[in-house]
């Protein structure tokens, strides 16, 4: 009988051994969670939701890339719509000038030439600008990232696929590339055949068709700016945030439950150290009660 007593209470021992082992695994798990502020901190936790975390982490750091990208991106086809905002201003000048050298009946031959000589230093600078407009190295209006050279392609998704990304051109924007079928810019250059003493409505007419050359590549730059980049960069903006919402919700600690599940499990570790201890000193007690 005394033999059936023992078994008994060491089988009880047993289980309340393997109780306060799982208490004390869930009691580090939870302090786990607590202290890292992840519900998930390794697979076994939640395998599926490990999957769908990693996923979205993954699509949440694409999403901030295309963010980089398309504001990158922005600021670039800013910097060369500023440059060609500049070139607008002198063609303007010029176009002055060649109006004005073609009142002959009242400019003299010097004023003429003055006016040439001004000529001259726009078409300079519109050359300086075009070759001296650069975006981290690359330039940008000396036909670099013309249509014929491919364009500069700007990567605006979070899949490397031709539908997610967009592509801009810029043709070259030196005077011997400005113009039309009547001319180019750099014949208004001294010597040239619109010169302002020798054809002064050659070179209106070139100036016209520059300028018009010049203020259609800034709108579809602008076009481009407002259309695909700012669009794209607050559809990416809405995205990150809805994502890293979701990713929340599934990886992150809820902190009044792990603290209700922290208390639980001290009680329920106090406990059952206690408990362990009264079962492991019964047959001690039995023994005493034997001898005596």
């Amino acid at each position: 009988m005394s033999i059936l007593s023992i078994n008994s209470i060491s089988s009880n021992s047993m289980q309340a051994t393997q109780q306060v082992q799982r208490t004390q695994a869930s009691l580090v798990n939870t302090l786990t969670q607590l202290s890292t502020g992840l519900r998930i901190n390794s697979a076994k936790d939640d395998p599926a939701g490990l999957i769908a975390q990693e996923l979205l982490r993954a699509d949440i750091s694409a999403s901030n890339a295309a963010i980089k990208n398309t504001q990158m991106a922005s600021a670039m086809l800013k910097v060369a719509e500023s440059s060609l905002n500049e070139i607008s201003t002198l063609l303007t000048d010029a176009k002055g000038l060649a109006v004005e050298s073609a009142n002959s009946g009242v400019m003299s031959a010097e004023m003429i030439s003055a006016n040439q000589m001004q000529v001259n230093q726009i078409l300079n600078s519109v050359n300086r600008i075009a070759q001296g407009t650069n975006w981290l190295g690359k330039p940008l209006l000396d036909g670099s990232i013309s249509a014929e050279n491919g364009g500069a392609t700007f990567q605006l998704g979070t899949q490397v696929v031709s539908s997610q990304q967009a592509n801009e051109s810029i043709e070259s924007m030196l005077v011997s590339n400005i113009g039309d079928q009547s001319g180019k810019l750099n014949e208004l250059s001294s010597g040239g055949d619109a010169e302002l003493a020798i054809n002064p409505a050659l070179a209106s007419k070139i100036i016209d068709a520059a300028i018009l050359q010049v203020a259609t590549k800034r709108g579809e730059l602008g076009t481009t700016q407002k259309y695909t980049l700012d669009s794209n960069l607050t559809m990416l903006e809405n995205s990150v945030v809805q994502l890293t919402g979701v990713l929340s919700q599934i990886s992150d600690t809820d902190f009044a439950v792990a603290a209700s599940e922290l208390a639980r499990n001290q009680i329920l570790m106090n406990t059952g150290i206690k408990s362990l201890g009264i079962i492991n000193q019964t047959p001690q007690l039995a023994a005493s009660l034997i001898k005596a």
